[in-house]
């Protein structure tokens, strides 16, 4: 009976450690951090240039017109020519939708950049309810995710800033971020 009831409390413990994922659950190092499925704030819509820098140092740079909305989220991608490159859509009960270039059209790499935005643009209150054996640190200006050992997994300078003009930098193991706010239209 013993062994039984310890078995148990093992299984028990396993799934906890190990969210399901079709609950919106993205791993992040030894963590993980729990998608929203829906925009916490006014809806509105955002025009930003993104330069994307990779651990080769080659830069790209490409505008990001995004729709957040209670209901769901739609970022597009657009070319500095005008070209559509990807797209992701993230709705309700976690049904994601992506299409366009690699490696934005794959699912779980989708996931990983919208929780990175989510980390970003989130007040820390929300951040840290959505966090999984994953802790987070904030200062004036920066924030800063960790896993349950003390490794950084994400820097971010200048969270949570969405007005034109205003610029976040997300750093990544193998890429950074930079994203300004070019045109911010609330929505009624």
């Amino acid at each position: 009976m013993y062994r039984v009831i310890l078995m148990f409390a093992l299984l028990l413990s396993g799934c906890q450690s190990k969210p399901a994922p079709d609950a919106g659950w993205t791993a992040f190092g030894k963590g993980y951090y729990q998608l929203s499925d829906a925009w916490p704030g006014q809806s509105q819509q955002i025009l930003q240039q993104v330069i994307w820098l990779d651990e080769q140092q080659q830069q790209q740079q490409f505008i990001i017109s995004a729709l957040l909305q209670p209901e769901a989220v739609l970022l597009i991608a657009i070319s500095p020519l005008g070209q559509e490159l990807w797209r992701l859509n993230y709705q309700p009960d976690h049904q994601l939708t992506v299409s366009g270039m690699a490696p934005f059209n794959q699912p779980e790499f989708a996931k990983t950049l919208l929780a990175q935005m989510q980390i970003a643009l989130f007040s820390e209150e929300k951040v840290r309810s959505r966090l999984l054996q994953l802790t987070i640190q904030q200062s004036a200006n920066e924030r800063g995710l960790y896993d349950k050992d003390g490794k950084q997994l994400l820097q971010i300078t200048n969270s949570a800033q969405l007005a034109v003009g205003q610029s976040i930098t997300i750093t990544a193991p193998i890429y950074s971020l930079k994203i300004t706010t070019l045109q911010q239209d609330f929505l009624p």
